[in-house]
C-alpha cells in the first residue's frame, strides 16, 4: 500500500454553546477571529480562530439545538470535537484509510467551512478520535 500523502494538522475544532460567548475568552487567548460562516448541511455555524499557523474552528450548533454538534454539546458539554488534518487528494487518502481499515462515516466528502472538501472518519475505526480529512481553502488559510 502506497504511504499516505502528508496530512498535517489543519485545525482543532471546539464545540462550543455560543460562539459571540466563546469569542471573548479566544481574542484575550491571542486568537484573530474570522467572520462567521453557516454551513447548512453540517449544521453547524463556525468562526475559525487564527494565532500563527494555529487555526481552532469554534462550532456552534446552527439551527439551535438541532445536529451533530448539538447533540455532542448535550452528551459531553462543550470541548475539543475533532482533529481536522489537510489533504491534498482526499480521494486518494481516503482509498489508502479504507485498505487500512479506517472507514469514513457515511456522507462523505461533503463541503465544509470555508469552501473546503471534507470527510470524517469513523471514530470506531480510528481508536475513538473523530478525525477530519480537509481539502480545499480552509486547510490553507
Amino acid at each position: 500500500m502506497p504511504p499516505l500523502d502528508a496530512l498535517p494538522l489543519a485545525h482543532l475544532a471546539v464545540a462550543v454553546e455560543s460562539l459571540d460567548a466563546a469569542g471573548p475568552l479566544y481574542r484575550a487567548l491571542g486568537f484573530e477571529l474570522g467572520a462567521p460562516e453557516v454551513v447548512a448541511a453540517q449544521k453547524v455555524r463556525a468562526i475559525l480562530a487564527r494565532k500563527g499557523e494555529l487555526r481552532i474552528e469554534l462550532l456552534e450548533p446552527h439551527p439551535a439545538g438541532e445536529g451533530p454538534i448539538a447533540k455532542f454539546l448535550a452528551k459531553r458539554g462543550p470541548g475539543l470535537h475533532h482533529v481536522a488534518l489537510a489533504s491534498a487528494d482526499l480521494e486518494g487518502d481516503l482509498g489508502r484509510l479504507e485498505q487500512a481499515g479506517v472507514t469514513p462515516l457515511p456522507g462523505y466528502p461533503q463541503a465544509g467551512l470555508g469552501g473546503a472538501r471534507v470527510a470524517f472518519l469513523d471514530p470506531k475505526s480510528t481508536g475513538g478520535v473523530l478525525y477530519e480529512l480537509v481539502q480545499g481553502a480552509q486547510a490553507h488559510s
